[in-house]
């Protein structure tokens, strides 16, 4: 399989994941990749490819490249939290793009003042399938060649799918459901037990193994999912997962209720 060449989708400064103030990037417990400090007001398509997913609050994209390789374009950090304000999606779920095409405006004065940052991540989600080569760093413009990815040979293993399915209902206390962040977490979870874990939502699924799978579920506030497993551990991850998802991840959607005032004494 001939390399992807990624060109630059954002002019802005290009850096090393590690300087991302946020361990889920900085750790790549989403995969591999760079970041963009932005200085543009566009995200434009990094290669030709289909869009796979577009969050509700319009501050990430997926894409699935003509090569296969599944990256995750995530505007800022803790933008999830902007409902939506300052980004204005300019493609659908199954549009087909070219390089350069633009998918998402966004107010970038907007951002500087209430996102926490604005810095870019540009992930590859399927690592275990392409390795990274040829990284750009310093200021970048829109066009140029960002990072070339090369196809790994050997075969994807995968986990265990025999035995009894264990499943669980849960509803999603998240304040901004399950996005890049809680993605992350759940698939690190799961990967701790001998089992295949997915979640399940309006008949569609993915595993937990794909964090890029989980956000095109589309998981918000309020949802209800279902968490499922087979293999040898399937019901102590079904247990694992779920308890997470319920333990609100730090976002539940309410602030914990003040203490009960102490009763007067006798």
């Amino acid at each position: 399989m001939a390399n992807t060449v990624l060109t630059v989708p954002m002019q802005g400064w290009a850096c090393a994941l590690d300087k991302v103030a946020d361990a889920v990037f900085a750790e790549r417990m989403l995969g591999d990749g760079i970041a963009i400090d932005p200085t543009g007001d566009t995200l434009h398509a990094p290669c030709a490819a289909e869009v796979i997913g577009v969050q509700p609050t319009g501050h990430a994209i997926t894409l699935r490249s003509d090569g296969g390789a599944e990256l995750l374009i995530h505007i800022g950090l803790d933008t999830v939290a902007l409902a939506g304000r300052g980004f204005t999606p300019v493609v659908r779920v199954g549009d087909r793009v070219a390089a350069g095409d633009a998918l998402i405006r966004f107010d970038l004065d907007l951002l500087v003042r209430e996102a926490r940052a604005v810095i870019t991540p540009i992930l590859v989600t399927n690592g275990d399938r392409f390795a990274i080569e040829q990284r750009a760093e310093g200021l970048v413009a829109v066009g140029a060649p960002l990072m070339t990815l090369v196809a790994r040979g050997g075969e994807v293993t995968t986990a265990a799918s025999e035995g009894e399915r264990q499943a669980r209902d849960i509803v999603v206390p998240l304040a901004h459901g399950i996005h890049a962040r809680p993605a992350a977490r759940i698939a690190e979870c799961a990967r701790g037990f001998d089992a295949e874990v997915l979640l399940e939502k309006n008949g569609r699924s993915s595993s937990v193994r794909s964090p890029i799978g989980v956000l095109t579920l589309g998981i918000t506030h309020g949802s209800t999912v279902t968490v499922a497993a087979t293999g040898a551990q399937a019901a102590a991850a079904v247990d694992a997962v779920a308890a997470l998802i319920l333990s609100g991840m730090g976002e539940g959607a309410d602030t914990a209720a003040p203490a009960p005032a102490p009763a007067p004494p006798p």
